[in-house]
């Protein structure tokens, strides 16, 4: 009988050795594939977020100035000194800040706005397709310096027709109609032929909270629980009750005072006394 020497087994192990590299060897670069595509699509999702913050300050913006807007080129440095932004918005995962155009279209008479990133590192045009469709909105890119293409093609437009420069390999976003409407909260400022603006639809609930530095109130009906003060006169219809001094109880504009009920006091002095019906003491 042919014995099997320990040398014989080394053939077989080496050739399972060399299978497992080639196995590795073609998984790897499918592995990293797959890794690189998925952090590549959490950039992108971060991109896209970005813009969107972006976006909804240049609505609030756009909503609460439309009155004086016609043409206008606006920054990041502009909605943050003027609060639209925080302090702490800095440049996307790519590098890139952004610039908005603003125009008024000359048929409908109605603010449009275009706005594209500027600066840091070109995106791919997979990367740039992929942004713009998961951006809220009018998301686009540009493959051509100026040409804006909307996400899966569906508008156009040139960043020439809004005075700023969009160049290839960045982003972009569209507003018009709607979009730049002004916004259902209650403006904090007045706009010119717009007061409808500063307008309640509804009843406040103020939660035990205080209104101060009123100049003046008026309205129908009040009705209070607790004491009403004032350091002035009280004037219904044009007359009521003042206290000039700490003893005195006047009526305003010197009115009569009169009652179909009883009036009791200590002591009641006068010019003149006068009585329509009997007097008894």
């Amino acid at each position: 009988m042919k014995k099997f020497r320990h040398d014989d087994d080394k053939g077989f192990i080496l050739l399972e050795i060399l299978a497992g590299l080639i196995v590795i060897g073609i998984a790897t670069p499918m592995i990293y594939s797959e890794i690189e595509d998925w952090l590549n699509e959490q950039l992108y999702q971060s991109a896209a977020l970005h813009a969107d913050e972006y976006n909804n300050a240049i609505k609030n913006y756009v909503a609460d100035k439309t009155s004086s807007l016609s043409s206008k080129t606006i920054t990041v440095n502009e909605l943050i000194q003027q609060g639209y932004l925080n302090n702490g918005f800095s440049r996307s995962p790519f590098g890139h800040s952004y610039i908005t155009g603003i125009r008024k279209n000359n048929l409908s008479g109605r603010l449009e706005a275009l706005t594209c990133t500027t600066g840091g590192q070109d995106i791919k045009e997979d990367g740039l397709r992929r942004i713009a469709g998961q951006i809220n909105g009018l998301g686009g890119f540009m493959l051509q310096n100026n040409s804006v293409t909307g996400a899966f093609g569906g508008w156009t437009d040139l960043g020439s027709n809004y005075q700023i420069t969009c160049n290839k390999g960045h982003i972009a976003m569209r507003m018009a109609g709607k979009d730049l409407e002004e916004s259902d909260r209650l403006y904090r400022y007045s706009v010119q032929g717009r007061p409808d603006l500063n307008r309640m639809h509804t009843g406040i609930d103020m939660n035990n909270n205080s209104i101060t530095n009123i100049n003046e109130a008026s309205g129908k009906n009040a009705r209070f629980s607790g004491d009403v003060t004032s350091n002035r006169w009280l004037h219904p219809n044009g007359g009521g009750f003042t206290m000039t001094d700490s003893q005195w109880i006047r009526a305003v504009n010197n009115k009569g005072i009169t009652t179909e009920g009883e009036l009791k006091g200590g002591k009641v002095s006068g010019g003149t006394v006068r009585s329509e019906g009997r007097l008894s003491t």
